[in-house]
């Protein structure tokens, strides 16, 4: 009777998850749950977000929040699902165009999930690899150099993956002109 599985687990609450990360890293926050636009007709759904936990972290926090995420006994996030990043060029008046990267961690010992989103200048965006951590990365973080031109420090082998050495731009940058040339019919 008293006797558990070792694959038995409870998932974390988020509001637990974050207090573990603020404990340590403070100026870490939450990503507020999107909500409807002004004047949006009542028969348009509001937006939607799983109970996933959503947070921010300063560029030069990543590599510290990447290793307690992963190494921390209670956290425990110790599979890299995906990473991607969102090219931010055309914002509101004010804000400055930029890049975030964007990592979807996931533990398999408590099943619980945690998006990061680390925000980089356009220009120059560069951020520590976490290839180290989870190998997933290296291939996802050099995919991410290739169309978006964001440099990752101590990445093993960055260089492109997908396009030519050599190729003209990052063609998933919002920006991107692509310049006709003969493989175009």
């Amino acid at each position: 009777m008293g006797n558990t599985s070792p694959f038995e687990s409870t998932v974390m609450e988020n509001t637990l998850l974050l207090a573990a990360i603020q404990g340590r890293f403070p100026t870490v926050h939450e990503i507020p749950y999107p909500t409807a636009h002004a004047g949006a007709p009542a028969h348009e759904p509001k937006p939607y977000r799983d109970s996933t936990l959503y947070v921010s972290v300063p560029p030069d926090l990543w590599s510290g929040v990447a290793q307690f995420l992963k190494n921390e006994e209670k956290l425990s996030f110790d599979f890299l699902t995906f990473v991607t990043a969102v090219d931010y060029n055309k914002v509101t008046a004010g804000e400055p165009a930029r890049m975030d990267m964007v990592y979807h961690l996931y533990s398999l010992k408590y099943k619980h999930k945690c998006v990061i989103k680390v925000s980089l200048p356009r220009d120059n965006g560069r951020v520590d690899s976490v290839a180290s951590l989870w190998h997933a990365a290296d291939w996802q973080e050099r995919e991410v150099y290739d169309m978006f031109g964001i440099q990752f420090r101590n990445h093993p082998n960055l260089k492109r993956i997908l396009m030519w050495e050599g190729f003209p731009g990052w063609p998933m940058r919002k920006d991107y002109l692509h310049i006709p040339d003969r493989y175009d019919d």
